[in-house]
């Protein structure tokens, strides 16, 4: 199942747990880089989040920047 045409509800993701949060964090990071030099406006335009979903996403995106693992940050 491609992740871009998965809801949340067949995903059973909780609202407020980590794996929402880690299933947000990815669809941001997969849209930026499909779209390089896109807006954050953008982003919430095409993806539909709430603008500090995906603003928390691109603050745990740079900060995973600078591990070496690129496993997500807490």
């Amino acid at each position: 199942m491609f992740l871009e045409f998965c809801t949340i509800e067949s995903l059973n993701l909780r609202p407020g747990s980590k794996e929402l949060e880690e299933f947000n964090v990815e669809r941001v990071r997969g849209y930026l880089e499909c779209n390089l030099g896109c807006r954050k406006k953008e982003v919430i335009h095409v993806l539909g989040p709430h603008p500090r979903t995906v603003a928390k996403a691109i603050k745990i995106i740079r900060a995973n920047a600078h591990r070496s693992d690129g496993a997500l940050q807490p």
